[in-house]
């Protein structure tokens, strides 16, 4: 500490010049022991079983050309984002209507949402200002643009 309180104060002009060898003590730096591995610090692949069409049980296909059902969520709170989640990773499209929560925490469920949608690689169409249509990879929504645009709050606005 008195060898950087002497450099400040040459540093300012406030002393002498001050000569490197006085106050220098030498310490040696203990020795560290090797860093345990992490969790990603192993780059060995373990090659993976090649798929066999035998056994279709194992796989989940996901149904081809026809929706079964479409869930409808209406979130209360930004921790119900999560059934979104669950239900496009089921292969479910969702009608996510987001007009009983405060505009902060629609924006966040809105973003958790096409994270989700660009996880499952689906797609996210706005029907109305809070009200969203989420579709898996697997259903395909056809979009006709309106002729006139809507006057009303827009809460995601272009």
């Amino acid at each position: 500490m008195a060898g950087f309180m002497k450099n400040a104060m040459s540093y300012l002009g406030m002393s002498d010049v001050v000569d490197d060898d006085d106050d220098y003590i030498e310490e040696e730096e203990p020795v560290q022991p090797a860093p345990k591995p992490t969790f990603d610090s192993d780059h060995t692949v373990t090659p993976m079983p090649a798929a066999t069409t035998s056994s279709p049980s194992s796989t989940k296909q996901f149904p081809v050309g026809r929706v079964n059902r479409i869930t409808t969520i209406h979130p209360k709170s930004y921790e119900d984002a999560q059934l979104v989640g669950r239900a496009l990773r089921d292969g479910v499209p969702v009608v996510l209507n987001l007009t009983g929560v405060s505009e902060a925490v629609a924006y966040r469920i809105v973003d958790f949402s096409a994270g989700v949608v660009f996880g499952v690689r689906g797609s996210l169409e706005r029907v109305t200002p809070r009200v969203f249509l989420l579709s898996p990879a697997q259903v395909n929504i056809k979009v006709e643009e309106p002729t006139a645009p809507a006057s009303a709050h827009d809460l995601f606005a272009d």
